[in-house]
């Protein structure tokens, strides 16, 4: 490992992305953490999303990012508020992620007093074919802190593994029993399988699993999943706090979802994770793990822009069969 030669009190991690970003940031997180092993460590963002990692970074608090007068330090010139201004100052090493052009954040948090700070590119450019988890990593290690980037499982608090027993048991499902769980949605409709495949899927393993549904606050086909289902013994969860959600995650056997943040979750917790891939490219978005199986069909069309998908027709989705899903599945459930 590149250590840094810096030894702080306290350490900060800003990170606003989403929850598959934050996943695929995970490495970069740890290994920045192991580089001050002896500091205290803070995070601020989005507290939710950040919770899925506090545990295991060993992080002291969670810190939101949108508090008053922080706005202030992403523009330039302005008046700091002198509440946050003592904060911030009150940290070695702060790292952040966002566009390197856009260096408000990282001035303001200068003029604020921080010891040093470190901003990281959120995503590696287009023309470069990289994987995002790869390339952030790499960043880190050019500004003098690196180490192994391997996989090891996300850690959870006992409290959330405690929750995730609880609710199972309510449910009248015993520990142990085989469970596969199913989220059909996205952060973008035109990443989702149909909900007709998933329905082949649920019910193809019934006779041995039973099916976790998965719900968000998005349209994400999980009732008509629900409603089509002829065999699945099955129960919706719908918008859980994301750290009992990922503890309901790990008690469970298996995984099947899109390319979403709950799809990264799954991989990341080290469980059997299947993931279906059309529009976006795996190589660079897909999630990372020993257990993670990604279909991907590539097409003449596919990998795409944002753009593109909107008047799409999908056929790199539609050209992924359930029955190979089944088939990868099955000996997962005995």
């Amino acid at each position: 490992m590149i250590a840094s030669p810096v030894r702080p009190e306290k350490i900060l991690i800003i990170h606003l992305g989403g929850i598959g970003d934050l996943l695929l940031t995970l490495p970069t997180l740890r290994i920045f953490r192991q580089a001050f092993p002896r500091s205290t460590l803070k995070l601020m963002g989005h507290p939710e999303r950040l919770s899925l990692v506090a545990f295991d970074l060993q992080a002291k608090s969670l810190h939101s990012i949108d508090q008053a007068g922080m706005s202030y330090f992403y523009a330039e010139g302005e008046l700091l508020q002198p509440g946050l201004s003592d904060f911030f100052s009150s940290f070695g090493v702060v790292l952040t992620f966002g566009k390197t052009s856009r260096g408000s954040l990282s001035e303001n948090l200068k003029r604020a007093g921080v010891g040093r700070i470190i901003l990281l590119p959120s995503f590696p450019a287009e023309e470069l074919e990289i994987h995002v988890s790869d390339y952030l990593v790499e960043s880190l290690k050019i500004s003098g802190i690196g180490g192994e980037n391997s996989f090891s499982p996300l850690r959870l608090p006992e409290e959330a593994m405690s929750f995730a027993r609880g609710f199972l048991g309510n449910l009248g499902w015993k520990e142990g029993e085989r469970v596969l769980a199913i989220h059909p949605g996205s952060g973008s409709p035109a990443k989702n399988w149909s909900p007709e495949n998933f329905v082949r899927v649920a019910d193809g393993v019934s006779e041995r699993a039973k099916v976790l549904l998965i719900s968000g606050p998005a349209n994400d086909g999980v009732e008509k999943v629900k409603k089509a289902l002829k065999k699945a013994d099955s129960f919706v969860v719908d918008n859980l706090p994301l750290i009992h959600l990922a503890a309901l995650l790990q008690t469970s056997t298996a995984y099947l979802g899109n390319d979403s943040g709950i799809t990264h979750l799954a991989a990341a917790l080290g469980i059997p994770t299947v993931a279906i891939f059309g529009p976006t490219d795996p190589a660079i978005w897909g999630p990372r793990g020993p257990g993670v199986w990604i279909f991907y069909d590539r097409s003449s069309c596919s990998p795409c822009s944002s753009e593109a998908r909107s008047a799409c027709f999908r056929q790199c989705l539609k050209s992924i069969d359930p029955d190979r899903v089944i088939k990868l599945l099955s000996p997962f459930f005995g």
